[in-house]
């Protein structure tokens, strides 16, 4: 075949190639071996592969070229697509963030991406045919040592997870790293996945301190609370039943002196059950337990003295089921939010609104009084319930809003989801 019709068909960006490698063969007697592409009569582009020589006539002159030329397009298209995947794998590793490394059988590092390099601080080109337990930070000897050699043996394993300390040649981060390392078994060796977990210890760390911190001042909200409750309890005891009582022993004394009607004394001794009445009722909401959370709010409002504090009181879809113990923690915050209002507001008028709609229940407590500024109140003891109430309502999952200004009272909003 003339090479003039054998050239039509080479792609025309191989021509000039083929005809370089065809020169070389006949005029220095080079052995012909070119894989180019050509042009089918139908227009679709072929490669093929051609191996051949020059043949001489009797005077040593070129006289014909011998050869065979084959269609290796299938094996052109598996090598591009080897190639694809391998370039696609290659960006994978080189995007991760954790460390990857591969090895073979015989332990060689055969691949090391970026995050590797990061971590260790060796280029990949340095690291690449290096024995892999001179380079990782474990012995062979070692759990995932073992486990490693298992792979290597070509026996298949469960793929483990452990932590390590960080590798041996980045001084600059050995006190500071620690890694997880998954060993996953593929057809010639391994992967070593290495990741840097030091940021997410840091952040337990920190959340782990933040809980601890949350429950010492949530449980020293509640000692104070307690302190504060007795205290209380104390002064009403002391000013209220004492002193009813101390009247009523004066009265008897008087009466063996100076024979008189009981009129004197049965009323003190019934002001002093009323005032025991009302602090037992303080300290144990009986009506809680036996008629439910709306009779106890009730209840609670009406045993204020009208003359001290007019309370206007709304409450919407309490008759609804909640847990015993939010009904309780309702009850608890309106009463601080009472006892509140009455020490340290110096109003005359407030408004008390509790419902419970959209799984949800809202609580709000608005007063004319005095108000303050919250930012610069929060260190004084008086607002000692205020802080009482904000840790409850967190251990229920709640928020608390608060809204003041000196001399346009204050808003203490609460809402509490029912689970």
């Amino acid at each position: 075949m003339p090479f003039d019709v054998l050239a039509q068909a080479i792609h025309p960006d191989d021509r000039s190639s083929v005809r370089q490698a065809l020169y070389a063969c006949v005029h220095h007697h080079a052995q012909l071996d070119l894989t180019h592409r050509v042009l089918w009569p139908d227009g679709s582009v072929h490669y093929v592969a051609a191996y051949g020589h020059v043949v001489p006539d009797a005077l040593g002159r070129p006289l014909c070229l011998s050869g065979l030329m084959h269609d290796v397009t299938a094996r052109y298209a598996a090598e591009e697509e080897l190639r694809q995947e391998r370039n696609f794998v290659r960006s994978l590793l080189d995007h991760s963030t954790d460390g990857i490394l591969s090895f073979d059988q015989q332990g060689r590092i055969t691949a090391w991406n970026k995050a590797m390099e990061k971590l260790s601080g060796q280029p990949e080109a340095q690291m690449l045919t290096q024995y892999l337990f001179d380079h990782v930070p474990f012995p062979p000897d070692s759990a995932p040592g073992q486990v490693i050699q298992q792979l290597m043996a070509g026996e298949a394993e469960p793929a483990p997870t452990c932590r390590l300390p960080p590798p041996p040649r980045a001084p600059a981060v050995r006190h500071h790293r620690h890694s997880t390392a998954p060993a996953t078994r593929v057809d010639r060796g391994g992967l070593l996945i290495l990741r840097d977990v030091t940021e997410l210890n840091r952040l337990q760390a920190a959340a782990t301190d933040a809980q601890l911190r949350q429950q010492r001042e949530v449980l020293r909200a509640v000692l104070v609370a307690q302190e504060e409750e007795r205290r209380r309890i104390s002064e009403a005891l002391h000013n209220g039943i004492g002193q009813l009582l101390f009247a009523a022993k004066l009265n008897l004394e008087h009466q063996l002196l100076t024979p008189a009607a009981p009129d004197k004394v049965l009323p003190l001794l019934n002001e002093a059950i009323r005032a025991t009445r009302v602090v037992s009722f303080e300290l144990t909401p009986i009506v809680l337990e036996d008629f439910g959370l709306q009779t106890a709010l009730q209840k609670l409002t009406q045993h204020l003295p009208p003359r001290q504090l007019q309370l206007y009181t709304h409450l919407q879809g309490l008759e609804q089921r909640r847990p015993h113990e939010l009904d309780l923690a309702i009850y608890r915050i309106v009463q601080e939010l009472v006892n509140n209002t009455l020490k340290h507001a110096r109003t005359t008028e407030a408004t008390l609104h509790v419902a419970h709609e959209d799984g949800q229940v809202y609580l709000s407590m608005e007063d004319n009084g005095v108000g303050f500024t919250p930012t610069t109140t929060t260190e004084l003891p008086k607002t000692l319930g205020l802080a009482t109430i904000r840790n409850r309502v967190a251990l229920f999952g709640g928020t608390m809003q608060l809204t003041s200004r000196p001399g346009w009272g204050t808003i203490v909003t609460v809402t509490l989801p029912v689970q």
